[in-house]
């Protein structure tokens, strides 16, 4: 199956993007703040989570900027009564330090709040998932970015020398590391 894709985006559907893959369309869901940042003509790369429907004989491609974005949706998959469509809202509205957060400190009404997400299952999703969310560490952003750049063209030395030389804040996201990173590389060429 699909891990990653890497392409020009042609499109948008309300809850989806439209990518070019070498001649090759793809729909793909993805979080809202994906979808309202993404441009036409713009290259993209997302992690995928692809599922076959029976029914419909078609292939579901949900896709995510990061590694941490996909491994909270597919966790949230773990938990009974939660679908793709359940978790993909849980994931864009949000986002995941919010999601961390929420379910570290047991907040049954954030996640509750969520649309497609009542009492119960945010019980369950918090339940479920409390010994498996760890917060994340500089580290792991650190490791996670320099793969993001290395998946993009970029070798370990330029992602590691340009994350030396961007100012990281303590409450900066992994995306927002990924997006000073890429804008530092980009000054230098």
């Amino acid at each position: 199956m699909f891990s990653f894709l890497k392409g020009t985006v042609t499109g948008k559907n309300p809850h989806e993007l439209l990518i070019s893959v070498n001649g090759l369309g793809f729909a793909v869901q993805v979080p809202t703040d994906v979808l309202s940042q993404a441009k036409e003509g713009e290259e993209i790369f997302l992690w995928l989570r692809s599922f076959f429907r029976e029914k419909e004989k078609d292939f579901v491609h949900y896709g995510f900027r990061t590694k941490e974005e996909l491994r909270l949706f597919n966790l949230l998959l773990k938990v009974p009564s939660v679908g793709p469509q359940v978790a993909m809202s849980i994931i864009s509205h949000l986002g995941c330090a919010k999601l961390t957060e929420t379910i570290e400190k047991a907040d049954t009404q954030t996640l509750g709040s969520v649309p497609r997400v009542g009492p119960k299952t945010a019980k369950r999703i918090i339940t479920e998932l409390s010994k498996e969310i760890q917060p994340e560490t500089a580290e792991s952003r650190h490791r996670e970015v320099v793969e993001a750049l290395m998946s993009l063209g970029y070798t370990r030395e330029e992602a590691s020398e340009a994350l030396a030389s961007i100012q990281i804040e303590k409450d900066d996201s992994t995306e927002d590391i990924l997006k000073k990173a890429l804008k530092r590389l980009g000054a230098g060429r």
